[in-house]
């Protein structure tokens, strides 16, 4: 006797993978200043039911990802840190794009970011903080639109996005946004290429939406420019030719 075929995905298989989204909430409830948590502020975070909470934060403890401190509190466990070091290090961001945002941002005086693409959106992956002290309201990790601020229209001019806009960019090599996704921040920012030319994403320096930032943006173009060219050959370069270029002091700031 035949029995019925068994789905592709029962009940039992989706409350599973709902539990792994909800266990995955609580590790992104964890700002970039937060240290620990309370229970009740991951539950009130997440939206969870405080017993889901624990039960779900226990889980992710066995596995390292959380660490429950004395008190009750909890942070963030090795595990974490481990994938975040795995992720960097597939961008080359401590070897190749730190130094670079480094070397950007005492040159310009202003805080300098490497933002890439991840499903159709940009993310900061690094922020070096210039001398005048000021960074956008965004973090580093966030996930932003493409549509709004100078990175993520560069991004989208070079993926090959058609109008006169997008011909501007690509005909002067980058692109300046004054509060358009962050009302207090304006932004200039120009492409960085994979190794086969495919846009990988932008490099990009920030000030202070005042009077005079277009001007002052304008002024550090020409640098901006060549710094995201360099870095694009480097990354190139360091796809073909991998070597151990040892370990460099971070500088980059959420």
């Amino acid at each position: 006797m035949n029995s019925a075929p068994t789905p592709l995905l029962s009940n039992t298989a989706d409350a599973h993978v709902t539990a792994v989204l909800r266990a995955l909430s609580l590790l992104d409830a964890f700002d970039v200043l937060d240290a620990q948590l309370p229970l009740a502020e991951l539950a009130k975070r997440t939206g969870l039911a405080k017993p889901t909470a624990l039960r779900l934060a226990r889980t992710l403890a066995a596995a390292n990802y959380l660490v429950q401190l004395e008190g009750g509190s909890w942070r963030l466990g090795p595990a974490a840190a481990r994938l975040g070091a795995q992720y960097q290090r597939s961008f080359d961001l401590l070897n190749v794009i730190e130094p670079a945002l480094q070397e950007l941002a005492q040159t310009t005086g202003h805080s300098a970011s490497f933002f890439t693409i991840e499903q159709g959106r940009r993310v900061r992956l690094l922020r070096v903080r210039g001398k005048d002290g000021f960074v956008s309201t965004s973090r580093v990790g966030e996930s932003l639109p493409l549509e709004r601020g100078s990175a993520g229209q560069v991004i989208l001019a070079y993926q090959g996005k058609k109008g006169a806009i997008n011909d501007a960019i690509r005909a002067r090599g980058y692109h300046l946004t004054v509060g358009e996704a962050d009302a207090t921040a304006a932004s200039l920012a120009a492409p960085i290429f994979a190794a086969r030319n495919g846009v990988l994403g932008a490099l990009s320096i920030t000030v202070r939406a005042e009077a005079a930032a277009a001007v002052e943006l304008e002024r550090h173009a020409p640098i901006v420019v060549a710094s995201a060219a360099r870095l694009s050959q480097t990354l190139a370069a360091s796809r073909y030719f991998p070597g151990d270029k040892g370990s460099l002091r971070g500088f980059w700031h959420p």
